[in-house]
């Protein structure tokens, strides 16, 4: 029995035995008896194994040293608590050393592998298992359990047995929920151990103790709390403690989250810390909190949450960019968490992020989730990533063109698995497209990628035709345009380098002069369609050379239309390793590849199309036919050579009963049908029976590529059979049932065969004029017609209009064709009448129809006959919006706005534009306005490429300045009363409005008035306002009457530049006159007695009151803020223009008139009569700067200089006495006495920027010398503004700060005056002028200090003296104090200057020099302010008495 040999270890254990083999031995026979006792056994028992218990206890035994002794006394210790349980066996200090004993065993738990290892397990599961570990509580062996916590964490490893881990999970467990109050040394513990990527904590160790807290979290919540708040909080009692509390929170969040309440305000704080590594720190925290799978935010962290969004706006980038990884790792860990459309929107406002590099990475955050799941992302935010295509960076422009290329990859392999449907991302290769216009892509990018990219490598052709079929049908105007340019490119270059192939197989005449300069030609033909022509053509130059014959033959069947796209790939594949990268031409014959091969679509496509077509229609897919069609159409256009083995197929579209196929063949028979002609005729000899069935009873589409077909499919371009068509439909005329077709054939064999057609064009002309066009409509009620009312007679005029216009635009040799004018003539009935006839009877819908189609005939003749045009057909042309329906005003300025972007229309008729007037208002819709702006930014682009040598020779120069001329022209006539008769301004405020709205788009003014490009406007000015004065210098060649008409519009258009620019125009001083258009403006004739200069007579609509007038008009235009309003003075004087500078007088005079216009508001509504030209309009405007002087001059006192000296109003009067004799006056008042001091030396012309001394000296020594050349020379006082130079003072005081000219130089200030002839004087230079002596010379240095000198002032052509305060010998300048006050910072050996005294100065101390700087300082603050304005008044006085 088990209790009987435990009573025998007992009394063997009294004494010990001595050999520790004898011990181990006994004990280990000990602990197993105690394992067969049940727990809690009878009395008996327990009597039984006493001694045992006694022997144990005693000293030798329990505190025996050697470690397995201990063990084997531990287990047995172990088992003996558990047999007692749940009373305690000892007392309480004894059964302290036996716990002691057992938590000093679990130290061993990290050898797993020891001898031991099994029996320190038995011991943990028996004090796990039953709990024993609460007598420690009760004993309160507060250190012991510490240590029991500080064991566990040490000994916890990956390899544990899972009964190890949870029995140490549990006995801490246990401690702690028994506990009564948490120990925080336990707190810490158990904290110390949470963080990532620690090296002092293993994996096992942080789980255990995220464990432990997890189960115990109730319990430890208020502790956990307290310490972390604490700890955010900076309590120093635990700012030595090594626990990282952002780490703590982290695994917290993730065991515990409850844990955390009261933190989230802590962290939010901290995302808002001024310091950076504080901001990055919780960043990263908070980032990886809000990333973890499978946990939704809770409600307490939504604040952190919302300032962790908000961040993505952080002042610095490194914080922004950290952000980005953690929402791309949030939104990957789950794309369709609640907070996804919060985080999404806040990415895409990221998208125009100051920092490039931010965009780039918000594109792939964006791009990397909608790749991992496609329905995670809005449709809309993937397309505003798109738009980063257009990013100002190239950076993020070729990255986002990557991620789109690669998302659209992806779609097409999840559409394939079937997981999602079809057009979501269909757009993107459009996008794509779109890049061909941007300089930073061109065609070369965007070939790779269509043809390389864009699908899966492993997709079949039956596939990528599908794809490409959805996304054709998706195109817009600019997309499909893109395209064909693509496939245009793609054509030119196939072809050429077919010739060029041919020639280099022509290996006897390839030398020849001749034949090099084709192939020459060729290449650089070639060279256009790459990024870099120049380089490319180099390189074609290059190939040429190449002897290797393998290159020769890849490339002979890359332009072979037979091979496929999978022998294309692999052929060209080997190319580039026959040249290996090193090879200088690798890239480009890469590139040309790409370009001359079938790799983009070859046959193979064509016959996949075809089968589609088939398909849909058999399943009844309409659309998807239209879409398949127009697509084959396109590559029959380009590439036609790819139909070749089709054609089967093709006859049998076109016998078949679907209009919308057999529309699409005869568009593919009419591009492709020279090329398949052969095959074609083999296959079916009645095809061009069947064409000429469809050219008379098919509708007018259909007719119209039908008698292109024929022509296309036969031998001598459709002349024999067209002969044959074209007399039967002729016959047919009469046949009112075919009519429509009819006349279409007629008008396409004109196109195609004018020899044919004009066998019978009497005839034909004879029956549209008087059988169609002079037919009359039938009586209906107008009151109910609506724009597609029209009747069956106005549409058949409309085809009849229609044919006689195609007759006069032949394909070939239109210049040959005679007889036009009679057409222009009927065509200007129609657009002034509606009808060929005034007598002809028709509704209001039938003319308003009948005005559109002749319109839009003149646009189409404009092309090939616009010198036959004549002005007044031109003007009833333009006045075309006038029409009241809505519907003609829009298709009208479509076709402008298409024809004129297609280069095949002047742009003289965007005036059409102007014409669209609504009420009070000029071009309402925005629709039209962008429009009109497009083609304004369209013509600029086109000049500044210069409109290269390539330009097909009917293309016209679209410069946007030029339609000017012909607007005023077509006002002047049209729109102007007498403006000799009529002189009410309401009549012309119409014209203004007009005006100010072509003027400000000119200038591409945004909406607050400022113009995008501020080179642009500078440009542009000058020559708008060069136009407008060489008109009023010019006379109408149609009516000579209306010359004065175009004058005042000019004047009108003036004061628009005036208005928008804010300045006034030099309408007097010179300008370069611009070329006018000869068929409106011719130089005036000059009679005997008459004024040499023409059109400089006053008109009353150029007086200021007048024009202010419109300019208080309240306008709908491009820009309209900037329009200035009416200040009253003392707003005038506290403006912008005010501070720390001097308000120029132009300025106070155009206030003192808006101040004056504004009191006569009420006599607005009556009729402005002209003032006589005794100036009773005039301002006396010495007087109005007295008095504006004399105020100023009481407020002087006000200023302080630093070295307290001040300025008085007499001080100033007295020093001034001399200056009086210089420059005299006209007084207004001659009570008022006002002293008038020197002019300024110098002044500089207006500038936007602020320039520093350390500008180019060249420019202005040039400056300088032009200056002083010009001095004497009256052409100086009239410098056009094209010519004048700005002059930017150098002058510097020597402590930074600028002298009152180079203030009022920076400050850009500027002088105006209506008439343009009080300009602001500049620097005059003094080269050439006398210089200072030879002696006086070598004192430019500081030994002139305390000297006084006289110095020139060559604008009042007089000597100032002054004292040389100080001088700086870096910049070799010094400051001259003048004796009215004035102080000026001059390079004297750059100026004219003389010694008043004779003997050499006397040295000043360094005390007289630091006040002569101070008084420097001081007098130039104060001379900023009043000098400024006794300079003003000086000139003034000067200007009066000349």
């Amino acid at each position: 029995m088990p209790e009987e040999q435990l009573k025998e270890f007992g009394s063997k254990l009294d004494p010990p035995p001595s050999s520790k083999d004898s011990l181990l031995k006994l004990f280990k026979e000990a602990a197993v008896c105690l394992s067969e006792l049940e727990q809690s056994p009878p009395a008996s028992v327990l009597q039984s194994i006493q001694p045992f218990l006694d022997a144990v206890i005693k000293p030798d035994i329990l505190k025996h040293q050697d470690k397995d002794v201990k063990l084997l006394v531990a287990s047995c210790f172990s088992e003996i608590t558990r047999i007692t349980a749940p009373e305690a066996p000892y007392h309480d200090d004894i059964m302290r050393d036996i716990f002691q004993l057992i938590v000093s065993a679990f130290s061993g738990l990290d050898d797993v592998g020891g001898p031991s290892f099994g029996r320190r397990v038995v011991i943990l599961e028996t004090v796990a298992k039953y709990r024993s570990c609460i007598v420690m509580l009760d004993l309160e062996c507060d250190e012991l359990v510490k240590q029991v916590f500080t064991t566990f964490l040490d000994v916890a490893r990956d390899d544990h047995p899972e009964v190890v881990v949870s029995s140490m999970q549990n006995i801490m467990i246990v401690l702690l929920e028994e506990s009564e109050d948490v120990q925080e040394q336990l707190l810490l513990i158990l904290l110390s151990k949470l963080g990532r990527n620690r090296s002092d904590v293993s994996d096992a160790a942080r789980r255990l103790a995220m464990k432990v807290i997890e189960q115990c979290a109730p319990k430890v919540e208020s502790d956990i709390k307290q310490f972390l708040i604490s700890s955010l909080s900076g309590d120093s009692r635990f700012s030595t403690s090594q626990i990282d509390c952002h780490e703590v929170i982290y695994d917290l969040y993730r065991c515990a989250p409850q844990c955390l309440s009261g933190v989230a305000p802590y962290l939010t704080g901290e995302l808002l810390a001024d310091e950076l590594e504080t901001r990055l720190k919780v960043v990263g925290l908070v980032g990886e909190l809000f990333s973890l799978p499978g946990r939704a935010i809770s409600e307490e962290f939504s604040s952190v949450f919302v300032e962790f969004l908000k961040r993505l706006t952080d002042r610095v980038v490194e914080v922004r960019m950290l952000i980005l990884d953690h929402i791309k790792k949030c939104l990957l860990s789950d794309p369709s968490r609640a907070e996804a459309s919060q985080i999404i929107s806040a990415l895409s406002d990221r998208l125009l992020d100051y920092d490039e590099n931010i965009r780039k990475q918000v594109v792939a955050v964006i791009c990397d989730v909608a790749a991992s799941a496609l329905t995670s992302i809005p449709i809309d935010t993937i397309k505003l990533v798109a738009e980063r295509l257009r990013d100002k960076a190239i950076l993020v422009k070729t990255y986002t063109m990557e991620r789109l290329t690669e998302l659209y990859r992806v779609y097409c392999l999840r559409y394939a698995e079937g997981k999602v449907g079809t057009g979501d991302f269909d757009w993107i290769p459009g996008k794509i497209l779109r890049c061909l216009y941007d300089k930073d892509f061109r065609s070369d990018t965007i070939e790779y990628t269509l043809c390389s990219s864009l699908f899966p490598s492993d997709f079949s052709v039956r596939d990528k035709v599908k794809h490409w079929i959805d996304i054709f049908s998706g195109f817009d105007n600019v997309e499909t345009k893109a395209f064909e340019k693509i496939l245009e490119q793609r054509q030119r270059i196939q072809q050429e380098m077919h010739k060029y192939l041919s020639f280099k197989q022509t290996q006897q005449s390839a030398d020849a002069p001749e034949m090099q300069k084709k192939i020459q030609f060729g290449f650089r033909v070639m060279s256009r369609a790459f990024s870099e022509p120049p380089k490319a053509e180099q390189n074609f130059l290059v190939l040429d050379q190449l002897k290797d014959a393998n290159i020769w033959k890849i490339l002979n069947n890359l332009l072979d239309p037979n091979t496929s796209i999978t022998q294309a790939s692999k052929i060209r594949d080997d190319m580039l390793k026959i040249l290996s990268e090193k090879h200088s031409l690798y890239e480009f014959l890469g590139t040309l590849s790409i370009k001359c091969s079938y790799l983009l679509f070859s046959k193979e496509y064509v016959k996949e199309m075809l089968s589609e077509v088939s398909a849909r229609k058999a399943s009844k897919e309409n659309l998807g036919i239209q879409s398949c069609m127009d697509f084959l159409g396109l590559l029959a256009s380009y590439c036609p050579s790819l139909f070749d083995g089709a054609e089967e197929k093709l006859i049998s579209f076109l016998k078949d009963d679907d209009e919308t196929i057999m529309e699409g063949t005869l568009k593919i028979l009419a591009k492709a049908g020279g090329t398949i002609r052969e095959n074609l005729i083999v296959l079916s000899s009645s095809v061009d029976l069947l064409l000429e069935r469809i050219c008379v009873e098919g509708n007018r589409k259909q007719a119209k590529y039908a008698v292109q077909a024929l022509a296309s499919i036969t031998k001598d371009d459709g002349l024999k059979a067209l002969s044959v068509l074209y007399k039967g439909l002729v016959d047919m005329l009469d046949d009112k049932r075919h009519q429509p077709a009819v006349l279409q054939s007629l008008g396409c064999i004109a196109q195609i065969a004018m020899p044919v057609f004009e066998t019978r064009e009497t005839e034909i002309v004879e029956f549209i004029r008087s059988k169609i066009l002079k037919s009359e409509s039938e009586a209906v009620d107008e009151e109910k017609l609506s724009w597609d009312d029209k009747s069956e007679i106005c549409q058949l005029k409309i085809y009849g209009i229609k044919t006689l216009v195609k007759s006069y635009l032949p394909l070939k040799d239109a210049h040959l064709r005679t007889g036009v004018d009679d057409l222009l003539g009927l065509l200007k009935n129609i657009i002034s009448f509606g009808e060929v006839s005034e007598e002809i009877d028709s509704s209001v819908v039938d003319k308003a129809h009948m005005k559109l189609a002749a319109a839009k005939a003149v646009l189409r003749l404009s092309r090939h006959w616009d010198d036959k045009i004549s002005i007044d057909i031109f003007h009833l042309t333009l006045k075309t919006p006038e029409i009241s329906f809505p519907m003609a005003k829009k298709i009208f300025l479509g076709k402008v706005h298409q024809y004129i972007k297609d280069r095949v229309l002047e742009t003289k008729y965007a005036c059409s534009f102007l014409f669209d007037i609504t009420g009070s208002s000029v071009l309402v819709s925005e629709e039209e306005k962008q429009n009109l702006a497009d083609i304004i930014q369209h013509s600029y682009q086109t000049k500044g490429r210069k409109v290269s040598a390539q330009t097909d020779a009917n293309s016209v120069s679209p410069y946007p300045h030029n339609i000017l001329p012909y607007l005023v022209h077509a006002l002047a006539h049209h729109s102007c009363p007498d403006v000799e008769k009529c002189k009410d301004v309401k009549e012309y405020e119409m014209m203004y409005r007009q005006l100010y709205l072509i003027i400000s788009m000119l200038l591409h003014k945004e909406e607050d008035g400022k113009a995008e490009d501020t080179d642009q406007e500078q440009e542009c000015v000058p020559t708008i306002i060069s136009i407008f004065n060489s008109i009023k210098q010019s006379e109408d060649v149609t009516d000579a009457t209306k010359s004065k008409n175009s004058h005042a519009i000019c004047e009108l258009g003036l004061s628009v530049i005036n208005l928008l620019t804010q300045k006034e125009p030099d309408l007097k001083g010179e300008f370069t006159p611009v070329s006018l258009p000869p068929t409106l403006y011719k130089p005036p004739e000059k009679t005997e007695g008459d004024n040499p200069e023409v059109g400089e007579e006053k008109l009353w609509l150029a007086d200021e009151t007048v024009l202010a007038h419109f300019s208080s008009l309240k306008l709908d235009g491009h820009a309209d803020s900037s329009v200035i309003p009416q200040t009253s003075e003392h707003e005038g004087m506290n403006d912008e223009e005010s501070d720390d500078n001097e308000i120029p007088l132009g300025k106070i005079l155009e206030r003192l008139r808006a101040q004056r216009t504004k009191s006569r508001e009420g006599e607005k509504n009556k009729s402005v009569l002209a003032e006589d030209e005794s100036g009773k309009t005039d301002v006396d405007v010495l007087k109005m700067v007295r008095e504006i002087n004399l105020d100023h001059l009481r407020t002087v006192d006000k200023f302080e200089s630093s070295n307290g000296h001040t300025h008085s109003p007499g001080k100033r009067s007295n020093t001034g006495e001399t200056d009086q004799k210089a420059t005299k006056r006209s007084a207004g008042d001659g009570t008022s006495v006002v002293s008038v001091p020197k002019r300024r030396r110098s002044s500089s012309g207006h500038s936007p920027f602020k320039f520093s001394n350390s500008g180019s000296k060249k420019e202005l020594h040039e400056e300088r010398d032009m200056d002083s050349n010009d001095e004497n020379s009256n052409r100086e006082k009239r410098l056009s503004s094209r010519t004048k130079k700005k002059i930017f003072s150098e002058n510097h005081s020597e402590d930074g700060n600028c002298s009152d000219r180079s203030r009022s130089a920076e400050s850009g200030d500027r002088l105006k005056s209506s008439s343009g002839s009080m300009q602001k004087r500049k620097r005059k230079g003094v080269t050439g002028l006398a210089k200072c002596s030879t002696e006086e010379k070598k004192m430019v240095t500081d030994e002139l200090i305390g000297c006084k000198i006289d110095v020139w002032w060559p604008v009042d052509k007089r000597f100032y003296e002054g004292t040389v305060k100080s001088y700086d010998s870096t910049k070799q300048k010094h400051v001259i104090l003048y004796e009215d006050g004035d102080v000026e910072v001059l390079r004297l050996d750059k100026e004219r200057w003389e010694l008043v005294d004779s003997g050499k100065p006397t040295k000043p101390t360094e005390d007289d020099a630091e006040d002569a700087d101070a008084d420097a300082d001081a007098d130039a603050s104060d001379n900023e302010t009043l000098g400024a304005w006794r300079s003003k008044v000086a000139k003034s006085s000067s200007k009066k008495a000349a």
